[in-house]
Parts: C-alpha cells; sequence; structure tokens
C-alpha cells in the first residue's frame, strides 16, 4: 500500500473518529501508529480549522500519544503568520515543557501579532528553567509596551519568581521610573524574601509612589523582617500610608505585628483605627494577653473596637475581659455582641442577667448573643423572653423559638 493511500486511509479515520467523540481515541490511536508528517499534517489541520471540540481532542492526541515527535513536528510548524495554529501549538507545547520550542514561541513577543504575545508568554513560562527561557520572560518584562499584556502576563510570570526575581534586582537601578513601577508591581505579587531589601529602600526613598507597591510586597513576604520594615513607617503624616502598612501588617500572620496594631487603635485616622481593629482580628489571636492589657488601659473608642477584634477571634481567653467590659454601659452594646460571636458558653449567666436590663435594646441584644451560644436552656430563655413587655424582644424571642422547633424535626 503507497502512502498515498495510507494518508487517505489516516485522514477517513480522523474524519471518523472526530464524528464521535466519545470513542475519539479508541479509534485514533492504532491509526497513529507509524507515525508520519503527513498523519501531523492532517492532525495540525484541525488545529488549525477544526471547532472547540475537535481542537481539544487533537490537542490531547499530540500531548499525550506523540511525545517528542509531535513537538518536534509543532515546534518547525508554528509560525506567526498562520496565527491559529501558533495559538493551539503554544499551549501543547508549553503543556509539554519542550524547550526547543523557546525559539519559534519567541518570536511572538516582537508584538506584531499582539492577539500571540501572552499565548507565547504563558507557553514559554511553562518552559524548564534555564537561562535563556528565564532571561527571555525577564527581557520581555522589562521592554513590552503594552501595558494591557505587561499586567496580564504577571500571572504567568509568578510562577518563575524564584527564577526571575534575582535577576530583576540585578537590573533595577538601570531601569526608568516607569519601569521600576512595574517591576515593583511584579515584585509586589510574589511574596518573595529577596525582595525584602528593595522594599525597604523604596519605602525610605518613594514612600507615596513606589513604596505603596512596597508595603504590599513586605505584607505578602511575611517574615519578621517585613514587620520590622513596616513597623519603621507606621507614623508616617499621611494616613493613606499608614492605612495600607496597617493592612500589611495583618497579613504578615507574625505575632510581632500584634503590638504595633495595638498602637495604630488610637491613630488619628478613623480609617487607619479601622484598618488596625481588621488586622488585629486576623493576628491578635497570636498574643491574647497583649490585648487583654491594652483593653484595661483603653479609651473608649480603643476599648470598642478591642472588644469588637476579640468578638471576632473567638478565643475563650477574652470571656473573663469581655464580661467585665458588661459593666461599662458606654461599651454595653458592643461587649454583648462580641459576647454572642466568640460563642462560648461560659458567658450565659452574665448575659441572662441583662434580660432584666431596664432599657429594652439591652434586653434584645442579650437575647440575640444567648441565642448565639448553643445552650441548654435556650428554649426556657426564649419562652420567657416572648412574655416580654417590648415587642422587638418578644418578635425575637418567636424566631428563637421557631428556629429550635425546625432544628428538631429536622432531627426526628
Amino acid at each position: 500500500m503507497n502512502n498515498a493511500s495510507v494518508n487517505s486511509g489516516f485522514a477517513a479515520i480522523l474524519e471518523s473518529a472526530l464524528n464521535n467523540p466519545d470513542s475519539f481515541l479508541e479509534k485514533i490511536r492504532p491509526a497513529l501508529t507509524p507515525i508520519s508528517d503527513a498523519k501531523f499534517d492532517a492532525l495540525a489541520g484541525v488545529l488549525e480549522t477544526g471547532g472547540v471540540v475537535d481542537r481539544q481532542l487533537v490537542a490531547r492526541v499530540f500531548i499525550e500519544h506523540t511525545g517528542k515527535e509531535g513537538a518536534a513536528y509543532l515546534t518547525a510548524k508554528i509560525d506567526i503568520k498562520r496565527p491559529k495554529l501558533f495559538l493551539e501549538a503554544a499551549v501543547i507545547l508549553g503543556t509539554l515543557k519542550y524547550e526547543p520550542a523557546l525559539e519559534p514561541l519567541r518570536s511572538a513577543l516582537s508584538g506584531s501579532a499582539p492577539e500571540l504575545v501572552l499565548p507565547a508568554v504563558k507557553a514559554i513560562a511553562m518552559l524548564p528553567a534555564s537561562r535563556s527561557v528565564d532571561g527571555t520572560l525577564v527581557d520581555f518584562y522589562l521592554t513590552c509596551t503594552d501595558e494591557t499584556k505587561l499586567a496580564a502576563s504577571i500571572r504567568y510570570l509568578l510562577a518563575r519568581h524564584e527564577n526571575i526575581v534575582p535577576e530583576m534586582l540585578e537590573k533595577y537601578r538601570g531601569l526608568n521610573a516607569d519601569r521600576r513601577m512595574w517591576v515593583l508591581k511584579f515584585l509586589c505579587e510574589t511574596a518573595n524574601p529577596e525582595s525584602t531589601k528593595l522594599f525597604s529602600e523604596e519605602l525610605d526613598t518613594e514612600p507615596l509612589e513606589r513604596g505603596l507597591y512596597a508595603v504590599r510586597g513586605l505584607g505578602k513576604i511575611a517574615s519578621e523582617k517585613a514587620v520590622e520594615v513596616l513597623k519603621k513607617h507606621l507614623h508616617n503624616p499621611e494616613w493613606f500610608l499608614r492605612k495600607r502598612i496597617v493592612e500589611a501588617l495583618g497579613m504578615t500572620g507574625k505575632a510581632g505585628a500584634v503590638e504595633p496594631l495595638l498602637t495604630m487603635l488610637g491613630d488619628d485616622s478613623v480609617q487607619v483605627r479601622a484598618a488596625a481593629a481588621e488586622s488585629l482580628s486576623k493576628v491578635g489571636g497570636l498574643q491574647p494577653e497583649l490585648l487583654i492589657k491594652k483593653l484595661e488601659q483603653a479609651d473608649k473608642t480603643t476599648k470598642i473596637n478591642l472588644v469588637r477584634v476579640m468578638g471576632q477571634l473567638k478565643n475563650e481567653q477574652f470571656i473573663k475581659p469581655l464580661v467585665e467590659v458588661l459593666k461599662d454601659r458606654e461599651a454595653l452594646f458592643f461587649s454583648i455582641d462580641a459576647i454572642g460571636d466568640s460563642g462560648f458558653a461560659q458567658a450565659e449567666f452574665s448575659l441572662r442577667r441583662l434580660l432584666k436590663d431596664d432599657v429594652w435594646f439591652n434586653r434584645l441584644n442579650a437575647l440575640e448573643a444567648l441565642s448565639k451560644l448553643h445552650i441548654a436552656e435556650l428554649e426556657q430563655i426564649a419562652v420567657e423572653a416572648a412574655q416580654d413587655e417590648n415587642d422587638m424582644v418578644r418578635h425575637s424571642a418567636a424566631r428563637i423559638l421557631a428556629a429550635l422547633k425546625s432544628g428538631n424535626n429536622k432531627k426526628s
């Protein structure tokens, strides 16, 4: 049988197999052997002109069944003048991590075929680590003028950051101001500790410009050294920078961030105070004794913020100090809410006493907080509260009883 007949037969098998996607691989696998350029041509034709499902099926053949032979064929064929084939081949070659494809893939980075730039970057970023591969990615990032593509490329470069970051740091000082901003934007997403020194320097020299990226980067690096750098700038006169720093301290997840965050609960800016409370709700549990000590000495605003934080942290150590705060009428609403959020049944007695409070709003909040504690006597408490003189309290009791009844019905 001549080659023309073999190839014609393969084309027929391929067409038939594509008409039955569920059994495609079963039909096409036996026909692949022996492989030939003509068979590759038929498969590549589908990649270039076929529908979505057909292209996916053929791509799977290249990835799973043709190995280096298929990768070598595609490497020889991809051309930015054949964009549809380039797009499909780039995915396959990247998945196969076929390093010889670097040169033809790199041809798309010039931007002459804009739609191929990002697929090429993605594929190159999937190739095995080497100086040429990493150098290609760095050169692209330092020279690309299309900011949209530059921003989108970051997610592909992140996987290579361990190799890319040292090279970017080495070239950083030779870049113009705009390109430095782009490098910082990438570095702050990597959480690579090698960037700590640069971030510290930028915070010292350009705190309100490049330093803003540095703050985020330090938060993501999340090391004790990063915490120390951030602490140095906590009292910058610009509130929005203080707010960013406070947020970054919360990102670090480090115990060393707790004490500086506590000091920021007294900041002049309400935005900074709110950010400090939010960050403490992430890291405050690492040093609960510091929060308790601060609560004992706090002014009204700081006390309210700390009470809220303690409720969110759900730490049993906070129950006693929160119960003490119930004696402070100015912070009563917040402490009731926090005790309920904490979910610890030990606070039941203190909350039940408030069901007799002269202020109906306090009775309502105490009842709602008790409903969050999962205590055995909740039904009896709600039955008694259903007789309260205030209709809001009665309605709350009715909701609690209905929820308890619904829960019991589901169990039965």
